[in-house]
């Protein structure tokens, strides 16, 4: 599954999330220092602790209430009621982050853009082979304009941004720019002043400045002078 929205299920989530992160500390190093595993692994026993808190603080105060009504409104005669004890107090342990869902999701989004990520490694993490609900982003009209400018349109698949390519005369891909709308322009002209050349383009999505998913195919256009 992907990071879970019920707070049943963050407990064994984070169990698991943790000893994965420590499994792969060496596959994504960059990512899984040893600053951010001591966060990881702070952050997967206190979600148990203050979830459990939360838990611990309803049963006692339902506890309080029965207790009252009891002293209240009880018949004479009736024998004293236990009375209840408080949940012992949080503590925090070094190393916790104030925002723990943020930090994960941020830690997640990382790794699954990173390049040594896999659809196997997700799964076994918790974090699903398309976390964000992704598709593939794709161009769907290329159209020559006046001064050899071409105007894309693109289908950005829900990625947050897009890597455009192109390449010219059947040349090398080369990145021309990055774009978060669905509409692009080539600006540049053409390589002979003056002269229709034929270019291609594509596109790719972006995830956290990483390139990642399918590359689109290719469009192909013929520029107007």
């Amino acid at each position: 599954m992907a990071y879970p929205t019920t707070l049943t299920a963050k407990i064994p989530w984070h169990f698991t999330f943790n000893q994965e992160c420590i499994d792969r500390a060496a596959t994504f190093a960059d990512i899984l220092t040893i600053g951010n595993l001591a966060k990881i692994l702070a952050n997967k026993d206190f979600v148990a602790t203050v979830i459990n808190a939360s838990d611990n603080a309803k049963n006692f105060s339902q506890e309080v209430v029965a207790f009252r009504d009891n002293y209240l409104g009880a018949p004479l005669g009736t024998g004293a009621p236990a009375v209840p004890v408080p949940p012992a107090a949080i503590t925090v342990p070094a190393n916790v982050v104030v925002g723990i869902d943020a930090f994960t999701k941020q830690i997640i989004g990382q790794l699954d853009a990173h390049p040594n990520m896999t659809d196997a490694i997700r799964l076994a993490m918790g974090i699903d082979p398309d976390p964000r609900g992704l598709g593939s982003p794709s161009i769907t009209s290329a159209t020559a304009l006046g001064a050899s400018q071409v105007a894309l349109r693109l289908k950005l698949a829900r990625y947050p941004a897009a890597a455009v390519d192109r390449r010219r005369g059947g040349g090398a891909w080369e990145q021309i720019a990055v774009t978060i709308t669905a509409d692009f322009i080539d600006p540049d002209g053409p390589l002979a002043a003056g002269v229709s050349e034929s270019r291609e383009y594509r596109i790719q999505g972006i995830v956290a400045n990483v390139r990642q998913g399918d590359i689109s195919a290719s469009a192909f256009v013929a520029t107007t002078p």
